[in-house]
Parts: C-alpha cells; structure tokens; sequence
C-alpha cells in the first residue's frame, strides 16, 4: 500500500479553499484600508496630469497592507496613464534580500534584467551581475544604463527600505540622479518602511534630497481584523465549521500584539489545518476550537522566535550563547556585567573581536524586544539596581535555532546538551 492510498484526505471537512489564507493571496480590495487608499491616490494620481510625482515613503508595522495597497493601486496607475498616452514604468525590490546599497542597486539591476517580482514591468536584455567584485561606480552607471532604456516615468518600490539602515548612498544617488545627468526619466522612489524613525536616522544630504511625502498606515484595530477574518473565512471554509468566537479570538490575539491582518489570518489558517488533520486522522473533529487557535498560537510564535534567532547578526548571537548557557547552568537570571564576560571569552573562540559591554547590552535590549530574552526587573532601570535577563523562549528551542543558525559558524553545541541534561 502506498503512503498516500488512503483517499479520506479527499473527504470535505474543514478547509475548502485554502488558497485565499495565504501570505500571498491579494485581495482585489484593499480590506479596511478605505482612508489610508484615498490618500495614497492622491498622492499618485498627479502622474495623470504629466506632472512628476512626489517621493512617497509607506510606514507601518508588518502586516498592515502598506505592499498590498501598493501592489494593487501602481498598476491601476499604469493602466490609467497609459491610456493617456503617458508611459510608465515601474521596478520593484525588498531590500531586506540585499541589506546594503551596493547589493540593492545590484538587486534593481537584476530585477530590470530579469523580473521576479509582481509589480516590475521592465525587461532588459542584458545577463545579470553577480552580487559582488564591480566597482561601485559602474554598478551605478550600470544602472542608470538600463533606467534609461525605461518609459519616460519611472517608479522605483523600495520594500523594507529601513534595511538598508544608514547605508543609503543608494537613496542619495537614485534622488541626485537628474541633477548629476545620469538620467532624463522623471524619478519616483516609494519607500516601504516598518521602522518609524528610519527618516530620522537620515544623513542630511540624504534628507535633504529625498523631498519625499509620508503616508502613514495604523496597526488594525480588533473589528477591523474580525472584518477581514470574517470575509476570508466565508471563502476558505465549509459552512458553520468555526466554533462561535473562533474569528473574535484570532482578530484579539492579533490586535494584542502589532493589529496585523498577516498575522491574524496566520493563526486563522494554522488553526484551520490543525484541526483539518485532526478531523481527518480521528473523524471526531467537526469544526476548529478554541483549543485549535491556541495550539496554532504556540507553534506559530516558536517558529517566529526560531526564524529570528537564526538571522541575528553574529555578536548577537554570540551574547545569546552567553545567556543560554548561563541559562543551561541554572545561572539566570544574570547579570549584564556576568553575561558580558562569557560573550567576551564565546567571542574569542569564535576569533572575533568582544563589543564593548554598552554594544553588548544593546543587543540584551534588542533581544528582550523581540521576545527572546526577558529582563525581569524591568521597573528597575536607571535607578542604580543591574538589570536582570534570562530566556524568555524554551531552552531546548534556543539551542536547535542557534545550531541551525544562517551561517553555519554555530554548527555543535554538543556540549552544551550535556550541561543541560
């Protein structure tokens, strides 16, 4: 018998659609979002008139539509101008993918050569760069190469812009463009940032020519979330297979944390398939419960709390390597000043270079606010009493992310099992 002879899977249960639960589903209609889209349209819409168009810079946590309104309202744009004989093209990047400018305006390049994301209507025939060993000067003549082979107006969408951090001689270049004859087109940047201070942190040249507009997109309120859950859940499930206050306690847990409709329709669809399976494998299970919700809970934050651990920059790590095996010792909650003296000899082992204690504090605080660490006297700081941290993620949980970090350097912690057995 074959592992997947058995056809009861086929039966209809709980999930009829799963498709419309997924992180890349969109929506034609931009959900609870009506303010934020007539905003943003006016901000656009002077294309329309064969006026050049303001930089525009999205902010908002992740999970709050600022990509999707973008996704949805840029080539309605295009189609509209178009009509009007006004061409347009747009080019789209995550910075997140490249983290420096060099790497980003190496990503425009490629995405403008070959297109892999939705919204790039470029296509240049030319073969793509390699992410390293060009200078960075014909990296930038490179590109103004191929943004000039573009439509007399382009728009440029610079997702998770704020990854770039104060790397920005991209941002600097791409707005001096025009005034340093490097392009005729007329230059748009869309900006999409989920860190609020990213202008702040601006150099002010940078500031100073970006000249953009700000739109903000606020966290989902609990019924905005039970709108866009209600309305998912009518074309993903059969009917009457949601317990009552099943949609109510995703959209709170959602709401409680960052109002991300992501993340509310997440849970909803982890749930979902929880309790699809637990229907198929027993036959007993007839709807999804609360204690459903509250397993996908779980799962769901240990796979965010994993995911984070293994893209934590190194000396992060190697301060998490610190505390967890303090941790494994039943030596925490501990002390900044004992914590930092075993990052110091873990980075030496590593032949990296300790932070100085303030930098490795800096990642203590950075930690507790993604939910990894806990300082558990928190009513304490500043008042002449050291703080305290210990793990606020299972230990075992911290160790397989750490081992299966992104870059291999924290490849057996064999020894630290050990310790905690």
């Amino acid at each position: 018998m074959g592992y997947f002879d058995d056809d009861s899977f086929l039966d209809e249960y709980i999930i009829k659609d799963r498709s419309v639960l997924k992180p890349e589903h969109q929506p034609k209609k931009l959900e609870e979002r009506d303010d934020e889209i007539e905003d943003y349209v006016k901000l656009l819409r002077p294309l329309l008139k064969g006026w050049d168009l303001d930089n525009i810079f999205l902010y908002g946590h992740s999970g709050v539509g600022k990509t999707v309104a973008t996704r949805i309202l840029l080539p309605d744009l295009r189609e509209t101008a178009e009509k009007q004989s006004i061409d347009v093209d747009l080019l789209e990047i995550n910075c997140s993918s490249a983290n420096t400018s060099y790497q980003s305006a190496i990503e425009l390049i490629n995405e403008a050569r070959n297109r892999t994301y939705p919204l790039t209507t470029l296509s240049i025939n030319k073969p793509e760069l390699s992410k390293t060993g060009y200078p960075t000067e014909q990296v930038y003549d490179e590109l103004f190469d191929d943004l000039s082979e573009a439509a007399e107006n382009i728009i440029l969408i610079l997702d998770e812009v704020n990854t770039l951090g104060n790397n920005t001689e991209l941002l600097y270049q791409l707005t001096r463009a025009q005034t340093m004859h490097k392009l005729d087109a007329e230059l748009c940047l869309i900006g999409i940032s989920n860190d609020f201070q990213f202008r702040d942190e601006l150099p002010a040249r940078v500031k100073d020519t970006l000249c953009e507009t700000e739109l903000h997109f606020p966290a989902y309120e609990r019924n905005d979330l039970v709108s866009i859950l209600s309305r998912r859940a009518d074309q993903a499930f059969y009917d009457g297979v949601t317990e009552p206050g099943i949609i109510d306690l995703c959209a709170a847990l959602a709401s409680r944390d960052r109002g991300s409709a992501r993340q509310a329709i997440r849970l909803l669809r982890k749930a979902a398939e929880l309790a699809e399976n637990e229907a198929v494998e027993t036959g007993e299970t007839e709807c999804i419960k609360e204690r459903h919700v509250r397993a996908a809970e779980d799962v769901i934050e240990r796979k965010q709390v994993t995911t984070g651990i293994r893209k934590l920059p190194t000396h992060r790590k190697y301060v998490l390597l610190a505390i967890t095996n303090l941790a494994a010792q039943k030596k925490t909650p501990a002390q900044t000043r004992e914590i930092y003296e075993y990052y110091k000899t873990i980075a030496n082992d590593f032949g990296r270079d300790p932070l100085t204690r303030r930098g490795a504090h800096e990642h203590l605080l950075e930690m507790c606010d993604n939910g990894i660490l806990k300082n558990v006297t928190p009513d304490q700081r500043g008042r002449g009493r050291p703080n305290k941290y210990e793990l606020d993620t299972p230990l075992e949980t911290v160790i397989n992310a750490l081992e299966s970090e992104e870059d291999d350097e924290i490849d057996d912690l064999s020894k630290l099992r050990e310790t905690v057995r």
